[in-house]
């Protein structure tokens, strides 16, 4: 189960990142800035998946795992 939780949270962030993917290769090809909000965004997704994967990482059992996806906290952009 472990497996497939971290699995599934990596996904629901490739996809909320994929949003703005663009401005990051428009970044390293151009030189153009990222807006700050957005980097704040990614950076909120990045630090969301961190929490996520070492709590279910820690996860003892299957109702603390069901915490963890229950108290799930994705940033709105």
């Amino acid at each position: 189960l472990k497996t497939a939780m971290t699995a599934q949270v990596k996904a629901t962030a490739n996809s909320l990142l994929a949003k703005t993917d663009w401005m990051i290769i428009r970044k390293a090809e151009r030189d153009v800035a990222i807006p700050s909000a957005t980097e704040t965004y990614r950076a909120a997704v990045i630090s969301e998946t961190s929490r996520l994967e070492t709590a279910i990482g820690n996860a003892s059992d299957v109702d603390a795992l069901a915490t963890v996806m229950a108290g799930q906290n994705w940033p709105e952009e």
